[in-house]
């Protein structure tokens, strides 16, 4: 459960640092909200394609 709590919380704190970038380089048409929700989307798209390399890769452990 601990190692949970700190994934979540590191994956949280990019999520920070990633919805500042992504709200300074678009134009000021978004909210601040859609662009952590823009920065989470990102997170979870890269979480899924690495999931699926490993599975596709190493089957035997799954």
């Amino acid at each position: 459960m601990k190692n949970l709590s700190l994934t979540l919380f590191l994956i949280l704190s990019l999520n920070i640092f990633l919805a500042q970038v992504v709200y300074a380089a678009t134009p000021n048409e978004i909210s601040r909200g859609a662009s952590y929700a823009i920065g989470l989307l990102g997170i979870a798209t890269l979480a899924v394609s690495t999931y699926l390399f490993v599975v596709i890769f190493q089957p035997e452990k799954f």
